[in-house]
């Protein structure tokens, strides 16, 4: 990526966890896509908030998972973060 990342790069960079890794200016490039560019900017909160959410339920008990209004919980939270 020499110049501006397209949205399908800035995708493929948040859905497969290369951007904490990617080097300083390629993150700075990603994150003047997201100024400009509010579908992606929205599609990373998302991948955050999913993120959050995963890894909040795996640190719960295996008990507590198996909750019939579990899906219900999670939509609700997508909904309104």
């Amino acid at each position: 990526m020499m110049g501006m990342p397209s949205c399908r790069e800035v995708a493929r960079m948040l859905a497969e966890g290369e951007f904490q890794n990617a080097p300083r200016r390629v993150r700075w490039m990603v994150r003047l896509h997201f100024a400009m560019c509010r579908h992606c900017d929205r599609f990373a909160r998302q991948m955050g908030l999913i993120s959050r959410a995963l890894k909040h339920m795996m640190s719960r008990r295996p008990d507590e998972l198996n909750r019939p209004d579990i899906a219900q919980r999670i939509i609700a939270r997508l909904k309104h973060p």
